[in-house]
């Protein structure tokens, strides 16, 4: 049955001003900005509403072909899966502390005595910045702790950007 919203998608995804905002704000203070790729992203999601699959073709269990699946978590082409993983990752970020940005809901702000740490999200791809290197270490530790994540270093190559 279709919902409200049912036919509209959403992906967490920064606009084009803050990751400038994130690159200027680096380049003067002499951050180097470090990039993250989360593995299998749109898996990683938690669903909230009741969804429901039939058994596939090649994977019907015999003697019980009327029996369908309830997800618990989101699957690739499932409408509600961006927004499920936005929903995970959003409460993880501010369960280690950050503070969203009112006027862009994909940067993240942590402050530690008086070292900044910023985080942007585009998808399942993370920009992190800030004035400490070792929060920017501990960062990556405590995502990799939860998620399945790359990490790409220094960031080198943005959204067709060399930087």
């Amino acid at each position: 049955m279709f919902g409200v919203g049912f036919s509209e998608t959403f992906a967490p995804v920064a606009r084009l001003e803050t990751i400038r905002m994130l690159l200027s704000l680096a380049a003067q203070n002499g951050w180097t900005i470090h990039q993250m790729d989360v593995k299998s992203t749109l898996l990683n999601g938690y669903l909230e509403e009741e969804i429901f699959v039939e058994q596939r073709e090649g994977f019907v269990i015999q003697g019980e072909e009327e029996k369908i699946y309830l997800l618990e978590k989101a699957l690739y082409g499932l409408k509600q899966a961006p927004r499920a993983w936005y929903s995970r990752i959003d409460a993880h970020l501010l369960d280690l502390g950050f503070t969203k940005s009112l006027s862009e809901f994909t940067l993240y702000l942590r402050k530690i005595n008086d070292e900044l740490l910023m985080v942007s999200l585009y998808v399942d791809d993370l920009l992190v910045t800030g004035s400490n290197m070792e929060q920017i270490d501990v960062f990556k530790r405590e995502m990799k702790n939860v998620f399945e994540m790359t990490d790409l270093g220094k960031m080198t190559f943005f959204l067709g950007m060399k930087v």
